[in-house]
């Protein structure tokens, strides 16, 4: 079996939101954990983190890696995320991301972002 960093594996996962592909949803392993910082917003398990960025990407226009650091299995990355609401208006935020790589899949992410800006934006 060919080793797959994790830099490639996190590259491969943002380049598939970009293109609006489904092929992310391959990279999450079976017993991933998304949550944000304060854990407001958890998912637990691969299913459940699939149906929570579906909803999180129907708003989404646009996603770009600005910057992005890897050490060993976890990696640090900036991302610009443009947001449409259902007003056709859009909004720019740039979040950062850790991620955890095991086995080859993404086994742990934790989103920073500014939820209550975020939430305001798209119930407008």
């Amino acid at each position: 079996m060919k080793y797959i960093s994790t830099k490639d594996i996190v590259q491969r996962y943002y380049k598939s939101l970009e293109e609006k592909s489904d092929d992310w949803k391959d990279i999450y392993s079976d017993d991933v954990v998304f949550s944000d910082a304060s854990q407001a917003l958890l998912a637990k398990g691969k299913e459940e983190v699939v149906k929570a960025l579906i909803l999180f990407l129907n708003g989404v226009a646009g996603v770009k890696i600005k910057e992005l650091i890897v050490e060993d299995d976890r990696s640090c990355a900036i991302i610009s995320y443009d947001y449409v609401n259902s007003k056709k208006e859009r909004m720019n935020q740039d979040v950062a991301e850790i991620l955890e790589v095991k086995n080859g899949k993404l086994a742990k992410q934790t989103i920073y972002f500014d939820l209550t800006a975020y939430g305001n934006f798209m119930s407008s």
